[in-house]
């Protein structure tokens, strides 16, 4: 009697359990398809990227012989970026020209770069520039702490209604 108890038991939490998750995940909302977006026309996008520091090459990095280790490291929506990958001083800037892989919609701009050993007792940043058919749209700084690699994203969505303020007048 007790064991037919316990199997009674065992099948009202278990069967309970199961009719509770299953109500449960009926009701989610599935997410939404996401929207497609549409490469923009033809425009030139220019980087400019200033470090407050001699850009080195990441000491600590685990790479192979067969693969450099970029001093800087500049992704947009997911994708390398290729550009000149000779270290930077302190002040002196990189520009990327031309650069292709913006969409309409959410951009994200990621960089990753490693200040020398001798200043890890140094705050550091990076200035970031972005200039669309030569007007400047975004202009950001990315900081680290002491002792730490500068590293971010930088989100940016192109602006159509300042574009057709600048059709109309």
């Amino acid at each position: 009697m007790r064991f037919i108890a316990i199997v009674a038991i065992w099948i009202v939490i278990v069967g309970g359990l199961a009719s509770y998750i299953h109500k449960r995940d009926s009701k989610i909302i599935t997410a939404a398809q996401a929207k497609v977006s549409q490469a923009l026309p033809q425009e030139s996008f220019e980087l400019e990227i200033t470090p407050t520091f001699g850009i080195e090459h990441d000491p600590f990095a685990l790479t192979d012989d067969t693969e450099a280790n970029p001093a800087l490291v500049i992704r947009l929506n997911g994708t390398d970026l290729q550009y000149d990958n000779n270290p930077l001083q302190r002040g002196e800037s990189i520009r990327i020209n031309d650069i292709h892989g913006f969409i309409d919609g959410n951009n994200e701009l990621f960089f990753d770069a490693s200040p020398p050993l001798a200043e890890s007792h140094l705050s550091h940043a990076l200035r970031i520039r972005l200039y669309r058919s030569g007007l400047l749209t975004l202009d950001k700084t990315i900081w680290s702490e002491a002792g730490s690699k500068v590293s971010g994203t930088v989100p940016y969505e192109p602006d159509h209604d300042n574009e057709e303020d600048h059709n109309e007048h």
